[in-house]
């Protein structure tokens, strides 16, 4: 057992109150939070997730189980109300959520703000838990969206651009499903050329902030998963874009379905698995470079080439319905000996990259914003004794608030501060 001492100090974030009513299957629960170490305990099916979850939404403005928010109300009822109060460098901040069938009801100090989302940048928070193994096994979605998550940490302004980059995809999408339909859409060609230089625009932003992060954070996975794999064996990282020229290769690659482009990346893989080498170079930067030799990828040089790229597939996207290429087609390849994890990594080497990314968005979030708040669901079941020791040693050294759930807290490495007991 590690007894944690004089944790606080360093403590910039976390939560020290959560009342919880109508959320899945918790009809009603008030708790009060320590500043170290908390455990909720009780067996599979009791809410102890559904704490996790109202912890990270009230912290994050989102859910990382259900999208629509409506989900989480409990079965047969007509709302559901969240109120959680958090602490980040000394301010304090009283946040009230009621989610009902036709929308929501968002609080921060008794202000009323628009949406859930407004919450996301002064209390952050990480969750680790055994599905975090789809952040390798899964599609390229999953990566992104981990990605995109964290490049948030790093500025406001990144979320704005990512907001209007899927804001204005979406309705040049929809000027092509219709143009595909009909042979013409709303708004004709002066709206589809405005739609598409909007896209460049954006996505070149998007791009260069993805590039920056991918090259910073890609250092810091490889060193985490040294540490939890004892030395064993490396992984590197690399940003896998379609436009690049170097990893580009669409332009050889049969019109797929949204879905199978998505799950497929032309290029990718070779027959063998084996990571293409333009991928990952070994050395965890984005392959290709700039003219003079240099690993500079400016941002106009991104935009020149978004603009070469939509304008040759610009026949095929309106035979297809859909924009064929962006940002949003792109994925983070994580490589050991390599071969792409993904396809050829062994449940522990998987594991340990996952948790190497979380604790990857805990450095970044502290980097940038303050220490979050990390929320543990079930993690040490899933690790050996090793990996389990590891992890130990890594949230000792975060020094942030800890919440975790467990069914057994008598297995944990921890000595907890604060214990709640939930039964069916």
């Amino acid at each position: 057992m590690v007894s944690v001492q004089s944790w606080l100090a360093g403590i910039h974030s976390l939560i020290s109150k959560v009342f919880i009513s109508k959320v899945r299957s918790l009809e009603s629960m008030d708790c009060n939070f320590d500043a170290h170490i908390n455990v909720i305990c009780g067996p599979n099916g009791c809410g102890k997730t559904t704490i996790l979850e109202s912890i990270y939404l009230l912290a994050q403005g989102f859910s990382f189980r259900s999208r629509d928010l409506r989900e989480l109300i409990t079965w047969k009822q007509n709302e559901l109300i969240l109120r959680g109060e958090f602490e980040d460098e000394g301010r304090e901040r009283k946040r009230a959520l009621r989610v009902f069938s036709r929308g929501s009801e968002v609080r921060e100090n008794g202000e009323s703000l628009k949406s859930p989302t407004a919450f996301f940048g002064t209390c952050p928070a990480v969750i680790m838990q055994p599905s975090d193994i789809e952040l390798l096994r899964g599609g390229p979605d999953v990566r992104r969206h981990w990605l995109d998550e964290i490049l948030c940490f790093r500025s406001s302004a990144n979320s704005l651009v990512l907001r209007n980059y899927k804001r204005v995809l979406q309705q040049r999408n929809k000027w092509l499903k219709e143009f595909k339909q009909n042979g013409a859409a709303v708004g004709g060609e002066d709206l589809f050329r405005v739609l598409t230089q909007q896209l460049i625009e954006l996505g070149a932003k998007l791009w260069a902030a993805r590039i920056a992060l991918s090259k910073e954070v890609s250092e810091i996975i490889t060193r985490y998963y040294r540490k939890l794999s004892g030395g064993v064996d490396e992984i590197t990282c690399a940003y896998k874009s379609s436009i690049l020229k170097t990893l580009d290769a669409l332009d050889a690659a049969d019109p797929l379905s949204d879905e199978m482009m998505d799950e497929i990346p032309a290029g990718a893989m070779s027959a063998s698995g084996e990571c293409a080498e333009c991928f990952a170079n070994g050395s965890g930067n984005v392959a290709g470079s700039a003219a003079d030799g240099s690993d500079v990828v400016s941002e106009d040089m991104l935009r020149n080439a978004f603009a070469r790229k939509l304008a040759d597939l610009e026949f095929v996207e309106r035979l297809q319905g859909m924009t064929m290429a962006g940002p949003h087609r792109d994925d983070l390849a994580l490589c050991a000996s390599g071969y792409e994890m993904r396809s050829v990594g062994s449940q522990g080497q998987c594991r340990s990259a996952a948790v190497a990314m979380r604790f990857a968005a805990v450095d970044v979030a502290s980097r940038y914003l303050t220490k979050p708040i990390l929320l543990l669901d079930d993690i040490f079941a899933e690790l050996d004794v090793n990996r389990r020791d590891a992890v130990a040693s890594l949230i000792r050294e975060k020094e942030c608030q800890v919440v975790i759930a467990t069914p057994q807290s008598e297995d944990l490495p921890f000595k907890a501060d604060a214990m709640f007991e939930l039964k069916i």
